[in-house]
């Protein structure tokens, strides 16, 4: 399978280079801005396309890995009878591949397939994206083809329906974007009670790797620790006190979820006074 991707930036990167590195052959890149196209060709050892239209000819699947508001439009944009027994795939984790219409009409294959995983830099992401695991929604017709592809990569894989794409992507941000928003709330609780910026960040790094390597090990009930976790209703009552309105409103809906956590991992215990007070301030 020859890969081609018609868009240059993070997660277009990120995948070539990987496929690269393990022996799939890529044709090279087209993007709307030439030298971007340029930068990845050169960092995957590939072509740059100046005409799409070439790329789709070289190529027997495109990866359209654009942001999610630009995938209609550069779908739109493609000759669909150039299509013609190509796999058609774009990477948005929110979206299905029921964008891609037409697909019986000019006989392409469609897919949405989104690697589980941090993307956040072009050029040094792939290094690790081995741990990526990747959703694979589309094509009855190639799934299998699909799936088989990726396995041999070295890589975890699961497939899933088109009506599950937005609650899906939905559960991948809780693990990984409002982790980062957690993270900044808590540094700037620490420099407010007079932590450098730096000081801040490196006082919660061990606690957050350890207990980051902890929850991947043995799964977030049993890495569980904490006030909720042993119905300490004082101490979160005197959490809840020393905080503004909006530092409350986060950490009461943040705590609602591990207070499910702790009743699922001690379900004879009666965790009703945490939830009086979390629910009463949340109204």
């Amino acid at each position: 399978m020859r890969i081609g991707f018609i868009g240059a930036g993070r997660v277009g990167c990120t995948f070539g280079k990987y496929f690269k590195e393990h022996g799939v052959d890529v044709s090279g890149y087209y993007n709307r801005t030439a030298e971007r196209a340029k930068e990845a060709a050169e960092f995957t050892d590939t072509l740059y396309y100046e005409d799409v239209n070439d790329l789709i000819k070289e190529s027997d699947a495109i990866f359209i890995t654009v942001s999610d508001n630009s995938i209609q439009t550069v779908f739109s944009s493609l000759d669909k009878k150039k299509l013609k027994g190509r796999l058609i795939i774009h990477t948005s984790g929110a979206m299905s591949s029921s964008v891609f219409t037409e697909q019986d009409v000019y006989g392409f294959y469609g897919f949405s397939i989104h690697p589980i995983y941090a993307v956040n830099d072009r050029f040094t992401s792939y290094k690790n994206f081995q741990n990526a695991f990747i959703t694979i929604e589309g094509s009855s017709e190639k799934t299998e083809l699909v799936r088989e592809f990726f396995s041999e990569l070295g890589m975890k894989t699961a497939v899933i329906g088109a009506d599950n794409k937005t609650r899906y992507h939905a559960a991948t941000v809780f693990a990984s974007n409002m982790v980062c928003g957690l993270m900044n709330e808590a540094e700037d609780l620490l420099i407010s009670c007079g932590f450098s910026d730096k000081e801040a960040g490196e006082a919660l790094k061990g606690i957050f790797l350890d207990n980051a390597k902890s929850v991947a090990e043995k799964g977030p009930m049993d890495a569980l620790t904490g006030p909720i976790e042993r119905n300490d209703t004082e101490t979160i009552r005197k959490h809840m006190s020393s905080l503004s309105p909006e530092e409350k409103e986060i950490y009461t809906g943040a705590s609602l979820a591990v207070l499910r956590l702790a009743e699922k991992k001690y379900p004879d215990r009666d965790y009703s006074e945490i939830a009086e007070l979390l629910k009463s301030r949340k109204e």
